[in-house]
């Protein structure tokens, strides 16, 4: 699988894992004829200081019977060997771009080293082997041990699950793929869903082609949100015409672009639009008659207007000459 389709793939696990509640699971380089699923693919969590979240205790998953646990799969046709292991999950930039690395850390992604794994001595460590058969599943539990201090708002971080071959040529054991699962957690202390939307404004004129619109939106607190931007099109009676919604999944420290374009717009018209953008706790909407007019028409307006002018001029002056002939 391709650099690119990974972090498309990532991404939306991460923005319906985090914003809304389950997401698919993501691979990286998984084997044919190896295939592990790991459910639930997504799992929030609430994080209150010194609290130790295991098995079914009060702020593990409800929706989940394990509680904080993962169950994993072999889809394939052999016995799979893999191990069990958590990272950060760090967003960056207004393209949401994915890294895994402990050098890209941030104050959001301290949950990986608040978790440890079940092995199969059932004690807690920071990585664990298993070995699964074909068409059986493994449920792998972890703890969080949430320190007594923690950053406020928002936390990321995900368990992997990532197959091993012991066919590699120097004997030892060959990593060929991982599946993993996003953690979100949110702190109970110190939570700011806040936001700025700048540069805000749309198409209220032109000459032709789409009508556009756009606005910033600045994530200014320490939990991510989803933005909904609505564009809307009517007629001076009130018949809608077009809408659309653009939704932006906004991360803490980050600002983004948003940009909308009608590219079907009608080639002449007046029209009543409406441009709302929501994002946390602000809000901007305004509605006004936006008008398509292109060079064309204006021109053959002119000349219309032109030619009337004119013949209102000439039979304004044949009426003078009447009236004068009559008082001769």
């Amino acid at each position: 699988m391709s650099g690119n389709i990974v972090k498309a793939v990532m991404a939306l696990a991460l923005l319906i894992g985090v914003l809304v509640p389950v997401p698919g699971a993501f691979a990286e380089e998984q084997a044919a004829g190896n295939a592990l699923e790991l459910t639930p693919s997504g799992t929030r969590l609430t994080l209150s200081p010194g609290d130790i979240l295991e098995g079914n205790a009060a702020h593990c998953p409800t929706e989940n019977e394990d509680g904080c646990a993962i169950t994993v799969k072999n889809n394939g046709s052999a016995p799979m060997r893999y191990k069990v292991y958590t990272s950060p999950y760090a967003v960056k930039g207004e393209d949401n771009e994915l890294s895994f690395s402990e050098e890209a850390s941030t104050t959001y992604t301290q949950l990986y080293k608040w978790i440890t794994i079940q092995n199969l001595e059932g004690e807690y460590v920071s990585e664990a082997e298993f070995y699964v058969q074909p068409g059986e599943k493994q449920v792998v539990r972890y703890r969080v041990v949430v320190p007594d201090e923690i950053p406020g708002g928002s936390q990321y971080a995900v368990i992997w699950a990532q197959m091993m071959s012991d066919e590699s040529s120097g004997g030892g054991i060959e990593t060929i793929g991982q599946v993993g699962a996003v953690l979100t957690g949110r702190s109970t202390e110190d939570i700011r869903e806040t936001a700025v939307i700048s540069e805000y404004d749309f198409t209220r004129f032109t000459f032709g082609g789409s009508l556009h619109a756009q606005a910033t939106i600045e994530n200014t607190g320490n939990v991510d949100f989803m933005a909904h931007s609505y564009y809307t099109a009517k007629t001076l009676f009130g018949k809608e015409l077009y809408t659309e919604e653009v939704k932006t999944p906004a991360y803490p420290g980050t600002t983004y672009h948003v940009n909308f374009d009608w590219e079907d717009a009608p080639f002449l018209g007046i029209f009543s639009v409406e441009w709302k953008v929501q994002a946390a706790d602000a809000e901007r909407i305004e509605s006004h008659i936006v008008v398509i007019m292109p060079i064309i028409v204006i021109i053959v307006m002119v000349l219309l207007l032109t030619v009337l002018v004119i013949w209102t001029i000439i039979i304004i002056r044949k009426h003078k000459e009447r009236r004068a002939r009559k008082l001769v």
